[in-house]
């Protein structure tokens, strides 16, 4: 039976705007599903509070995956977090993880920039019409709740993977970052450092959506990784 790779993209993107080219790559060996998350896209389930924001899409993606299936996990950013959550709390579900532009907590040098985000973001709309109208197109008019929801989980209440549970980490586990992230690459020895068992690794010349910027590595380095399990 052809293995399930799932796909977890980032904030206010969609399964297939973060991994098109992963999607077109995959698709020849696994059975791939490129999921919009709760609030983006497609996916209008929206009857939540901005705290209860990761922990409802952590408990909906858990429940969709008992329901399709266990497989694969790859996840860009927010949908990182989500994967690293899966693979801590439902392990027999998950054969495999692969993170993309994560860590596992923020640092105080980046909460500045974090609250520089937040405040440009919630005042999109005066910002950049153009991004405000491109998000109303993508995700339809519940976009700012979506945005209001995600940022403000990701910037006051980041969902921190502590040192212990990263050693506790049982499932397959691969960390690719951008080499141009340097919290990042800081992100990649750390967790390595803490689990020796987590493969870990750096795009060169890649950002924060590495799988994005450097797909054909990126492409070549997951495919090893999960043929190696």
């Amino acid at each position: 039976m052809t293995e399930k790779l799932y796909m977890l993209h980032g904030f206010m993107g969609t399964g297939d705007l973060h991994f098109s080219d992963q999607v077109e790559y995959f698709n020849q060996t696994y059975n791939v599903e490129a999921i919009d998350l709760p609030g983006h896209g497609t996916n209008v389930h929206h009857h939540l509070s901005n705290k209860e924001y990761f922990e409802y899409v952590v408990e909906w993606f858990m429940e969709y995956i008992k329901t399709h299936g266990s497989g694969f996990i790859m996840g860009l950013s927010l949908g990182a977090s989500i994967a690293i959550h899966t693979a801590l709390r439902q392990p027999t579900l998950v054969k495999g993880i692969i993170l993309t532009g994560y860590s596992p907590y923020i640092s105080e040098s980046l909460e500045e920039v974090m609250n520089k985000q937040y405040e440009y973001f919630m005042n999109i709309k005066e910002h950049d019409r153009e991004i405000a109208s491109y998000f109303e197109e993508t995700h339809g008019n519940q976009w700012f709740t979506t945005l209001e929801r995600v940022l403000h989980t990701m910037t006051y209440h980041y969902p921190s993977v502590t040192e212990e549970k990263i050693k506790s980490l049982s499932v397959p586990t691969l960390l690719l970052n951008g080499s141009n992230e340097q919290h990042e690459i800081y992100a990649t020895s750390y967790m390595h450092k803490c689990n020796p068992e987590i493969e870990v690794g750096l795009l060169p010349g890649a950002g924060h959506t590495a799988n994005m910027d450097k797909p054909p590595l990126y492409n070549q380095m997951v495919k090893a990784f999960i043929e190696a399990i």
